[in-house]
C-alpha cells in the first residue's frame, strides 16, 4: 500500500482529495494545522469520517515548522506528497501579504527540500489560476508568461512555481505544479463566491455581487480537480505546470441565474465595488491536461451547483 503525503487535508481540496486517494486503496497522511482562516469545526467535520479509518493518520503541524515535519516524513516514508496547504485569499493577501509569502513559500520550500531528502517519487503541487493575472489572451495557456499577478497570493504561487522548477533542474524530482481554476462542491470553503450565495439565497438574504456580474470565472467542480490531481500524482513527468480548469467560464450573472433556478427563488441583490485585485475572466485552456494526464472535466456547471446546494443544506443551512 502506497502512502500518500497531503498538506492542508482538513481543508476544502484536501478533505475532497484525502477521501478519494483513500477509496483508491491508498495510505493517506494528513498534515493540517487547523488555521484559524475559517471555522474550525468545518475542518473537523470535513475529516471526522477519516479518523477511524487505519488508512490514514493527520498530524496537526505547520508545514512552516521543518523540524516537525521532517518527524513526519522519517515515520511515514510517504511514495507521493500532494501540498495543497496555502493562504488562498486573493483579497486579504493585499492587506495581509506576509503571511502569505510566509505560508507559501517558506512552507513550500520545507516540502521541497523534504521530498528531496526522502526521495519523494512523485511531488505534486497546487499552484492557481491567479499567476495569469489580468492577460487578455484566453483560454490561458501554461506558456503564458505569467509574470503580472493582481494579488500577493498569485505572486506567492508563481514564486512557488519557479522554486519548484529549479528543485527538479538541480535534483532530478519528478514535480508538477497544478494550476487550479475557481473549485467549487462540497466542503467549499466559506469565503468563497458559491459558498456565500447558496447560503444566502437558502437563507433569503442578499447577494452581493461584485460590480455589474458581467465578470466570468471558470468555475470547476471539485471531484473533476481532485481526479486531475491523482491523475497528475500517479504520473510523474519530471516538471510540468498544467491547467486544471472547467474550460467553461461563466459570468457572475449567469451563476447566480443558475443558483436562482436550482433553489427556485429569486435574489435580492446587493452591488459592491470591484476589487482591485479581482481579474476581468479565468479561463483554463486544457489540451496540456488531456495530452499528459489524459484528463478534461466532466461535471456540467448546474449539476455541479445542485450538488453543492444540497451538502448546504445537508451540512450548513440546518445549523445556521
Amino acid at each position: 500500500m502506497k502512502t500518500v503525503f497531503v498538506t492542508g487535508a482538513a481543508g476544502f481540496i484536501g478533505s475532497n482529495l484525502t477521501g478519494a486517494l483513500l477509496e483508491k486503496g491508498y495510505r493517506v497522511v494528513g498534515v493540517d494545522n487547523f488555521d484559524d482562516t475559517y471555522e474550525l469545526r468545518f475542518k473537523e467535520a470535513h475529516i471526522a469520517s477519516f479518523l477511524t479509518n487505519p488508512n490514514f493518520v493527520l498530524y496537526r503541524t505547520d508545514i512552516r515548522d521543518l523540524p516537525a515535519l521532517k518527524e513526519v516524513f522519517e515515520t511515514e516514508k510517504p511514495t507521493y506528497v500532494v501540498h495543497l496547504a496555502a493562504k488562498a485569499d486573493t483579497r486579504s493577501a493585499v492587506q495581509t501579504p506576509r503571511i502569505y509569502t510566509s505560508v507559501n513559500i517558506d512552507g513550500t520550500l520545507n516540502i521541497l527540500e523534504l521530498c528531496r531528502d526522502y526521495a519523494v517519487d512523485n511531488l505534486v503541487i497546487a499552484s492557481s489560476s491567479s499567476v495569469y493575472g489580468n492577460s487578455s489572451r484566453v483560454p490561458w495557456k501554461e506558456d503564458e508568461t505569467a509574470d503580472r499577478p493582481l494579488s500577493p497570493y498569485g505572486a506567492t504561487k508563481r514564486a512557488v512555481e519557479l522554486l519548484a522548477y529549479s528543485y527538479h533542474h538541480n535534483f532530478d524530482m519528478n514535480i508538477t505544479c497544478l494550476r487550479y481554476f475557481n473549485a467549487y462542491g462540497e466542503n467549499n470553503r466559506p469565503n468563497m463566491v458559491p459558498y456565500l450565495w447558496g447560503m444566502s439565497l437558502l437563507r433569503g438574504e442578499e447577494v452581493e455581487i461584485s460590480g455589474d456580474g458581467s465578470r466570468k470565472r471558470d468555475y470547476t467542480y471539485i471531484g473533476d480537480t481532485v481526479r486531475g490531481t491523482i491523475l497528475a500524482m500517479e504520473k510523474p513527468l519530471g516538471f510540468e505546470i498544467i491547467n486544471i480548469g472547467n474550460n467553461a467560464p461563466v459570468s457572475l450573472k449567469e451563476l447566480l441565474t443558475a443558483f436562482e433556478d436550482i433553489i427556485g427563488t429569486t435574489a435580492k441583490v446587493k452591488s459592491r465595488p470591484s476589487h482591485t485585485a479581482s481579474v476581468e475572466v479565468t479561463y483554463a485552456n486544457v489540451d496540456k491536461a488531456k495530452k499528459l494526464l489524459d484528463w478534461e472535466p466532466k461535471m456540467p456547471l448546474r449539476e455541479g451547483l445542485t450538488r453543492l446546494v444540497a451538502w448546504l443544506r445537508a451540512n450548513r443551512f440546518e445549523e445556521s
